[in-house]
């Protein structure tokens, strides 16, 4: 089976050395990763994660980026050049982009300083267009779970995904749990990793059936 896992945060450039990003580190997308290669699939790992540890994805195409727009270039190229059986789009991708990046580095010492944002291209989008054959497995988080599971059966139906795990900032306070959705609004509860690369392997296991 050939995978493809987008994991860590897409860096929205302020500056020459400054940037807007998120609390994720990409640590979910490299356990499955490492997982799917122990069960002897082909694995590739779009990933920003500084503190990444090759050692321990030992076989896995790693693919490093940082900032938001390389990360589109470097998706687009790898589902335009390549056929994948199953991608899971685990990244926190920016859902904005600044209108306006300034060079060097931005002063210090005023008062107020506006930044004025644009919606970012959905990578997932881009994903979808170039790999229909593929089972695609999108990730969706909410602040609260309240409305989550709408919410995340919303985004699965608009981005013509397989499956959408969901999960909620208050539960993943607390520990891991997230929700495996399909198209059809079947729901399965995910109480750790463990669980979730499980209920994943058995879905590229059936060809997302």
């Amino acid at each position: 089976m050939k995978i493809l896992i987008t994991a860590g945060p897409t860096w929205i450039k302020v500056d020459d050395v400054r940037v807007i990003t998120t609390i994720f580190s990409g640590k979910t997308g490299i356990y499955l990763a490492r997982n799917f290669k122990q069960k002897g699939n082909s694995v590739a790992l779009i990933i920003n994660s500084p503190s990444l540890d090759r050692a321990q994805l030992r076989g896995v195409k790693v693919i490093p980026f940082k900032y938001f727009e390389e990360f589109k270039e470097k998706v687009t190229k790898e589902v335009k050049t390549n056929r994948y059986d199953v991608i899971i789009h685990s990244a926190a991708v920016a859902d904005y982009k600044l209108s306006k990046v300034f060079k060097g580095k931005f002063p210090s010492g005023k008062k107020t300083v506006t930044l004025k944002f644009a919606p970012a291209e959905k990578i997932i989008k881009i994903i979808r267009r170039f790999q229909k054959q593929a089972v695609l497995i999108q990730f969706k988080l909410e602040i609260k779970r309240k409305g989550l599971l709408k919410k995340a059966y919303q985004s699965l139906k608009g981005n013509k995904s397989d499956f959408v795990v969901a999960n909620a900032l208050e539960d993943l306070r607390l520990g891991y749990k997230s929700f495996l959705i399909d198209k059809n609004n079947n729901i399965i509860t995910l109480n750790s990793k463990e669980s979730l690369f499980s209920n994943l392997e058995k879905i590229t296991k059936a060809g997302g059936r």
